[in-house]
């Protein structure tokens, strides 16, 4: 597999050409859409909107969806606001694309117009909602030490005591998120962790939370700080990543209900815990 995972900066990309044009964009806005990995049906999409200076604009926003080069949109109404690592901020919304091929979210601002350009695939990538997980063999702490299975600096053991075959055996729901804290492209890696840990002190037996490192060979990368060198942990190639952080909401069954490309919060895993019948309490 070529090594083109994580050397492309995972960046806000792909805003279009109306954020240039002065008399549709005085204030010179940008629309960037997160998400890269979608396809015809139901997708999470991640996008955020900037100020000429770089700044995060939040307020008095409208936002829209079309087909690309065609005339006909519909207007984006349910969105929600996601506080992102670096001080950052995110909309989410849901989208069902009914066909592939190039769509533009358009943002609408004062008197301003701006549009980011998404791929839609027929198939995504890696696993989709609904599809069944494989079993698929991940490291654990049965086979290798801790300093061996993360470049999290201040690991918690509960997200490395089971390979995802084995949590699969248990009937249990499972979270399993792919993201490597100490070579993380996107500085969200450790945020994310972060927030999975907070999950696994809150839920104790009821969810069983699994973390793998996008690298097999992540120190030989670490002093190197040569990505080429890196060797892909299996199930990375076999789930099809090439960002990071991923994260899989499993149900007890085996089948996946929600997948997350990028960061997501422990407010959004809760709510989704929740209507596979999970609690906390």
């Amino acid at each position: 597999m070529i090594k083109k995972i994580l050397l492309i900066v995972f960046i806000f990309f792909s805003c279009s050409n109306e954020s240039n044009n002065i008399e549709s964009n005085p204030e010179n806005i940008s629309l960037f859409v997160i998400t890269e990995d979608i396809a015809v049906g139901e997708n999470r999409v991640l996008f955020t909107v900037l100020d000429k200076e770089g700044n995060n604009i939040s307020e008095n926003l409208k936002f829209s969806l079309k087909k690309l080069n065609h005339e006909e949109s519909i207007s984006i109404e349910d969105y929600e606001l996601i506080n992102w690592p670096g001080k950052r901020i995110v909309f989410k919304t849901n989208i069902n694309f009914d066909t592939a091929g190039y769509w533009e979210i358009i943002s609408h601002y004062r008197n301003s117009k701006a549009s980011g350009v998404i791929d839609v695939k027929e198939k995504s990538n890696t696993l989709s909602v609904g599809e069944n997980i494989s079993l698929i063999k991940t490291p654990s702490l049965k086979e290798k030490e801790m300093n061996e299975l993360s470049t999290d600096v201040n690991p918690n053991e509960n997200l490395y005591k089971y390979s995802l075959d084995e949590a699969l055996s248990t009937n249990i729901p499972i979270i399993l998120s792919f993201s490597t804290p100490g070579l993380c492209v996107t500085a969200t890696c450790a945020p994310q962790l972060s927030e999975l840990k907070s999950l696994s002190n809150d839920y104790e037996d009821k969810i069983i939370i699994i973390h793998v490192e996008i690298w097999e060979n992540f120190k030989e990368v670490m002093n190197s700080g040569d990505f080429s060198v890196g060797i892909l942990n299996k199930s990375v190639e076999v789930f099809g990543i090439t960002s990071e952080p991923w994260t899989f909401l499993i149900n007890e069954e085996g089948i996946v209900k929600n997948r997350y490309q990028g960061y997501v919060d422990s407010k959004e895993l809760r709510e989704d815990l929740v209507k596979i019948n999970v609690h906390d309490q």
